[in-house]
């Protein structure tokens, strides 16, 4: 019965496969092909030297067969593709940690008050090189932060590198359900109010629309808004669609273009705008991606903000996700992102208007502004600071002090 389940499934690939053939591709597959890949199917399956069984040898087809697309199309297991959908919803099993990818690691940007990470004692600035077994490198990188996320009641063990530790430290936790709010506030020097998006899910828009309520309820006029996009790694598109929509009023969003598209995807905000005539700055870095990265370009395009920070990740690359009928799904590229001025986002990056100081550099591309040590957690302590203490913003985030700089600026320019 195995056998024929073996026979069954390489005639139903063939099949899938000729009817490609039929195409008249110049890179079709051949009878011979089809016969080499049921005859390596067959070696592998019965030769290999631990038992291996035809599922094991599916699924490493179907990941096989994304992954030597591109780094961000791939095969999602049932389970994998159950923890995407909770990642969305902003509930998910976890450790509690905001994360950044770089280069052969990842690197802890904020720790969650109440997570298991807070109770191991895991830091911001903390290297993660190893996840289990798996030793992390430049090949493994991209996806090595989805191993962090699972089941709740899961354990994890991670390998961490930190400041003025000379031994690599071993941590095993236990994941649990994480509720995360993906929008977090505070007020800055002269009122001005600083709201950060770290990631866009479902709930972003309703938190953001909660947030703005309260300022336009307030007596005082707001003179600035401070949105701070850094490290913020994209999540869902129709999200950051609808934030812009609060800031936008009937304006064209980001464009996408794709083989598979009869005709370029022009997505659109409605009428109305949110704080009118507030003077804005949204604040970026080489960790905005995405998302995140169509939003900015679209708010600077527009001109209702300035962008200050650094060039961006350049992520400008459409993912679709297509379920299949057992339970799995893949997640398949299948556009780029184009901004309203028609520039592309993709291993480009967004550009700021204006360049932070804290980069030494003009090039913004050679700086890493994540090897310093600064707060980029999502808010500064306390509930308010004084006109005298921009001095400590500038120790403590030089770059949102720069940001602030600028803000101030635009205020007082409106204000003449």
């Amino acid at each position: 019965m195995k056998q024929i389940r073996f026979v069954f499934l390489c005639v139903s690939l063939a099949a899938a496969m000729s009817a490609h053939a039929d195409t008249g591709q110049d890179s079709a597959i051949s009878l011979e092909d089809l016969r080499a890949f049921t005859d390596a199917w067959g070696f592998i399956r019965d030769q290999y030297v631990e038992d291996v069984d035809d599922r094991q040898l599916f699924e490493a087809a179907l990941r096989g067969m994304l992954d030597g697309l591109d780094p961000h199309s791939r095969w999602l297991s049932a389970d994998e593709f159950h923890t995407l959908e909770e990642q969305t919803s902003g509930r998910y099993g976890g450790l509690g940690i905001h994360i950044g990818s770089f280069e052969d690691h990842l690197r802890v940007v904020s720790v969650f008050e109440g997570t298991p990470a807070a109770a191991a004692g895991i830091q911001a600035g903390d290297h993660i090189v190893g996840i289990d077994d798996l030793d992390l490198d430049a090949d493994n990188i991209e996806r090595a932060g989805d191993m962090l996320r699972g089941p709740a009641g899961t354990e994890i063990t991670i390998h961490i590198r930190r400041e003025d530790v000379s031994d690599v430290l071993a941590m095993t936790l236990v994941r649990e359900l994480i509720e995360r709010e993906s929008v977090t506030a505070n007020m800055l020097d002269q009122g001005f109010q600083h709201i950060r998006i770290h990631r866009f899910q479902q709930t972003t828009r309703g938190e953001l629309e909660r947030l703005l309520s309260s300022l336009e309820n307030e007596e005082e006029t707001l003179p600035g808004l401070l949105l701070d996009l850094r490290d913020n790694p994209g999540g869902m598109l129709q999200s950051a669609i609808t934030v812009a929509d609060l800031f936008l009023s009937s304006r064209l969003v980001v464009t996408a273009e794709g083989r598979g598209l009869k005709r370029p995807g022009e997505y659109h905000t409605g009428p109305g705008e949110r704080l009118a005539g507030v003077p804005m700055v949204v604040l970026i870095d080489r960790g905005s991606a995405s998302a995140s990265e169509i939003l900015a370009a679209a708010l600077r395009d527009h001109g209702r903000a300035m962008l200050v920070g650094e060039t961006t990740y350049g992520k400008g690359s459409v993912q679709t996700i297509w379920p299949l009928r057992n339970g799995s799904a893949i997640r398949l590229t299948t556009a780029l992102y184009y901004t309203p001025a028609g520039d592309r986002i993709q291993a480009r990056g967004v550009r700021p208007d204006v360049l932070s100081s804290t980069n030494n550099d003009r090039n913004s591309d050679l700086v890493d502004h994540r090897r310093r040590e600064i707060d980029i957690a999502g808010h500064l302590p306390g509930s308010g600071v004084d006109s005298d203490d921009l001095e400590e913003i500038s120790r403590s985030d030089p770059m949102l002090a720069d940001a602030l700089r600028v803000l101030a600026s635009i205020s007082r320019m409106q204000a003449h």
